[in-house]
């Protein structure tokens, strides 16, 4: 009943009311649905697509081997200490130290001592991490310029922070905040761009990489959503001030790091750290924070940082434009539109594949985007709806072609054997029947007078009762398992053991006979057909060998039968003209019967001759 229902409904309607509801949706929902989905796909886009990569940026990683190499087998201070005169030997333009010395602040300490002298050397970025409350205020205050109008997201203000001691941070160029902040599956993919404590702005610590590293220009911070223009650099962020970067594949980290031990050692020569911008940090459990981002699962927090500051000096920042959803629900829309008006028309495989190219041509879209301009485009969000578009219109189209086929069945099987039937219907394109000789009884049938009632009736009326006559008689052939060749005017011709097989046909069409004969004369008596007099229905019965098959070509095709026997069944039915009786049976066809029928005697038949003919009891 459910089946029935949905097949009244137009698919190409109900595709177009898809399209405009999923299109909808995608506008005014789109930012909270599939928001997992969504960001593991730009996850995949940002690592298919490989951004452009800054040549100055170098990463120190304090390794293990750097670690074993040192007389304790203990990384301390001391070594950081050494690590950062060495780039301020081979004339790093800025470093930036992914380590929080937070403890231990006795400034008179060796260690501490030799640790605040190598900060002083060279420009140096001492990261703080956010905290409940502050001890000391991070410093010293990297400069900002603001530029009105400027709408400061909420989510910038911090309550405290973790900072380096007072006496290392004053040798240091400037502070800047290194805590990550990962997403609701602890993945990391933007930074918060800015932290404000009290009146102060802090950049992200990649991002004061970047404003050292291009100049030591003024940043002007503005707009809504904000952005940050580092000299001729404009950086946009999203609507609640987060700046997404592309994590660097592991061939890129690798390319981009060196090892602080060689860096010690003097394996790295100093034109590797010349004029660039080195930061320091670690991919030890024990020294450096491990955080999961597109490229990998535990990427170290400096190589993170490293990210944020080549987005920030390629200017090449993955991030959603305004009009991306607009855009995206119109592609949505056309997109479905353009699927339900084609998918009404296509076989369900071919729909099916059709659906999956949109999906890939939706993605492919994607990623050109990317390549472009780093927009990053909702493939998911869009691909779910053209996809929620094809469901619709394909279910609704396979309800309506179900229909169709049990409507074409049930007419069809009036007229032809289910095996025909369902030959044409299931394997329309077989080749046509071939064209066979085998026995067949025709059973062809009249109704007399029709003539008289043809004028007797308006044409609707007389359509209206051969509706019935037909639809019964027809049933009646098809219970006896004959198969109904054709209707001429008020004529039924059908053949019994034709196109298969049919055991004793010539007694299954005798019975047929004596059924059409006691319906119709009951059919007489019917309202409708008693007020005009409908007349009795005449049958000639014949067997023998006819040739059958499909007949035509180029337009209509009609399988039928050709021979002897046919012709004669036709001849017999207009004897019962003369004979005065209501079925009358060749003499070929009582005598493969069997059974008792009574005989009419020797009459001339035109075209055959003199011939014995029979009818029932």
């Amino acid at each position: 009943m459910k089946s029935m229902r949905l097949s009244r409904i137009k698919p190409v309607y109900a595709g177009i009311a898809a399209s405009v509801l999923s299109a909808a949706l995608l506008f005014s929902f789109g930012r909270d649905l599939l928001i997992t989905q969504r960001e593991q796909f730009f996850d995949g886009v940002t690592q298919w697509v490989s951004g452009p990569a800054s040549s100055d940026i170098v990463v120190i990683d304090v390794d293990r081997k750097s670690q074993l190499a040192t007389d304790d087998k203990s990384w301390s201070r001391a070594d950081t200490a050494r690590l950062i005169a060495k780039a301020a030997e081979a004339k790093a333009k800025v470093v930036g130290v992914d380590f929080v010395f937070s403890g231990d602040c006795v400034a008179d300490d060796p260690a501490n001592k030799a640790l605040a002298e190598a900060i002083a050397k060279v420009p140096t970025i001492l990261g703080f991490l956010i905290a409940d409350s502050m001890r000391e205020r991070p410093s010293p205050v990297p400069p900002v310029a603001v530029r009105r109008p400027i709408a400061i997201p909420e989510f910038w203000f911090i309550d405290g922070a973790e900072t380096s001691c007072g006496f290392l941070q004053a040798s240091a160029r400037s502070a800047a905040a290194a805590f990550l902040v990962g997403d609701a599956d602890a993945r990391i993919r933007r930074v918060q761009a800015y932290s404000i404590l009290g009146n102060d702005a802090y950049p992200a610590f990649g991002l004061e990489a970047a404003r050292l590293g291009i100049g030591n220009d003024m940043p002007i911070l503005g707009g809504d959503p904000p952005w940050l223009r580092l000299e001729t650099k404009l950086l946009q962020f999203d609507d609640n001030g987060s700046m997404r970067f592309a994590a660097a594949s592991a061939a890129r980290i690798g390319e981009r790091t060196v090892s602080a031990g060689d860096v010690l050692s003097g394996s790295v020569g100093e034109e590797r750290l010349a004029g660039k911008i080195v930061l320091i940090g670690s991919g030890l459990p024990n020294l450096g924070g491990l955080r999961s981002t597109a490229s990998m699962p535990l990427e170290p927090s400096v190589q993170i940082h490293a990210d944020i500051a080549n987005a920030a000096l390629t200017g090449f920042i993955p991030h959603r434009d305004a009009r991306l959803p607009l855009l995206e629900a119109a592609i949505a829309l056309f997109g479905g539109l353009l699927i339900a008006l084609i998918a009404t028309r296509l076989r369900p495989v071919t729909a099916a594949i059709l659906g999956l190219l949109a999906v890939m041509s939706t993605i492919a879209a994607a990623t050109l985007l990317y390549r472009l301009d780093a927009l990053l485009f909702d493939a998911p969000g869009v691909s779910l709806a053209l996809l929620v578009v094809l469901a619709v219109t394909s279910t609704l189209q396979f309800a309506r072609v179900r229909r169709s086929e049990s409507t074409a069945r049930a007419k069809f099987s009036q007229y032809l054997p289910q095996s025909v039937v369902e030959r044409y219907i299931d394997n329309p394109d077989d080749n046509p029947a071939a064209s066979e000789e085998r026995p067949v009884t025709a059973l062809f049938t009249d109704i007399e007078g029709f003539s008289t009632l043809t004028h007797k009736l308006s044409p609707r009326d007389l359509v209206t009762l051969l509706d019935t006559y037909y639809a019964e008689v027809n049933a009646m052939v098809a219970i006896h398992g004959g198969m109904v060749d054709k209707v001429v005017g008020d004529a039924v011709h059908a053949f019994f053991n034709a196109p298969e097989d049919l055991e004793d046909h010539v007694n299954k069409a005798i019975d047929c006979a004596e059924a059409i004969h006691v319906l119709t004369e009951e059919m007489r008596t019917r309202a409708g057909f008693v007020e005009y007099d409908f007349g009795r229905t005449r049958i000639g019965i014949e067997t023998g060998i006819a040739v059958l098959g499909e007949v035509g070509a180029g337009g209509k095709l009609d399988y039928t039968a050709h021979g002897d026997a046919i012709n004669l069944a036709a001849r017999l039915q207009e004897a019962n003209k003369f004979l005065g009786t209501a079925i009358c049976i060749g003499p070929q066809a009582c005598a493969e019967s069997g059974r008792p029928l009574r005989s009419l005697g020797m009459h001339e038949i035109r075209g055959f001759g003199e011939m014995e003919l029979f009818t029932t009891n």
